[in-house]
């Protein structure tokens, strides 16, 4: 006799709304996001490429263009997590956007205006920076200086310039540990995995944006193939900053559910919890890890924690289903 006793059909139920639970989470709650993007003189783009990506995600990236009225629309299929724009067309100045979210099978708006690559030279031309060196970096050869000036060009999306620069002030003052973090930034940009990875090491072991660093290291690492060592960057990220860390846990665990390794999922929906014991879906993926273990009890338990949490949320009626049976 199984589990059950005497009520198969409960088993039945309760394997076709997991069944249906991990269909909705495979589709993880899709959004759209759209809007218009303008010059400095408030005149539609048109041809702009959008470049969508997800810092816990490496490998993902979307790309849309702007229509003729400088209009986008974009799908996206995971409405949890925040993403990063990179906006950008020739004549223009690049923009970067992060932490931006979209409301979960609704469409959200967002404007943005860009400059022209002369609007931006003149602006600059306008307010210049202060020229002047400090003796101490006069002394190392201007390494500060040629630092900022690297800073500049990176913002502004010119990374062989940007690159050339870093080097030099490296060359100029080999302590200037900053340069490697920085470097690191723009090999993750070039997806240059190998690259970023060394320079963020250096800049770790000198105590440099080491949280950002473990973030690049844990980005490049897995796009290596390198395993081991990109747990262990997401293991001191967990250590440093345990809610940024909780993104990237929590995504490996959805792909494991995904994938059936449901020993892989709970582990890292425990580590998710330790973390923060109100992540919403974390409570809920949860229920559906146990579900399939039989461990029942606790299954009501964190499905009931995932509805006092988000009560609202789309999967809100499939839990409450759930929890019927389990009863």
């Amino acid at each position: 006799m199984n589990k059950f006793g005497q009520r198969p059909w409960l088993y039945a139920m309760i394997t076709l709304f997991a069944f249906v639970a991990a269909s909705s989470l495979s589709a993880q709650l899709p959004g759209q996001l759209e809007g218009q993007i303008r010059d400095e003189n408030d005149q539609p783009v048109p041809d702009v490429e959008i470049i969508v990506t997800d810092p816990e995600r490496p490998s993902f990236e979307q790309i849309e263009k702007t229509n003729k009225r400088g209009r986008y629309r974009i799908f996206l299929a995971n409405a949890t997590v925040p993403y990063e724009l990179t906006i950008k067309k020739n004549g223009y100045q690049t923009k970067e956007v992060g932490g931006v979210r979209v409301t979960a099978r609704k469409e959200t708006r967002r404007d943005f205006t860009i400059m022209t690559q002369q609007a931006a030279l003149a602006n600059a031309a306008a307010n210049p920076a202060s020229s002047d060196v400090s003796a101490e970096d006069a002394a190392k050869g201007g390494a500060a200086e040629t630092f900022n000036k690297g800073v500049a060009a990176l913002n502004a999306e010119d990374l062989d310039t940007a690159e050339a620069l870093f080097l030099a002030a490296l060359d100029k003052d080999s302590t200037l540990d900053m340069a490697h973090a920085a470097l690191a930034r723009l090999y993750l940009k070039q997806e240059n995995w190998a690259d970023a990875a060394e320079r963020a090491e250096t800049a770790v072991a000198a105590d440099v944006d080491v949280e950002s660093m473990q973030q690049v290291l844990y980005a490049s690492y897995s796009e290596l193939g390198e395993s081991d060592k990109a747990q262990a960057a997401l293991t001191a990220l967990e250590q440093a900053d345990p809610e940024k860390a909780s993104k990237n846990i929590f995504n490996q665990a959805a792909d494991a559910y995904n994938n059936g390794d449901m020993d892989k999922a709970r582990e890292g929906l425990e580590r998710v919890l330790t973390a923060d014991p109100n992540h919403a879906k974390a409570n809920y993926m949860m229920g559906l890890v146990l579900i399939s273990a039989g461990e029942n009890a606790r299954a009501k338990e964190v499905l009931q924690k995932f509805l006092d949490l988000a009560p609202n949320d789309p999967d809100a009626a499939t839990a409450q289903e759930m929890i019927k049976y389990l009863e």
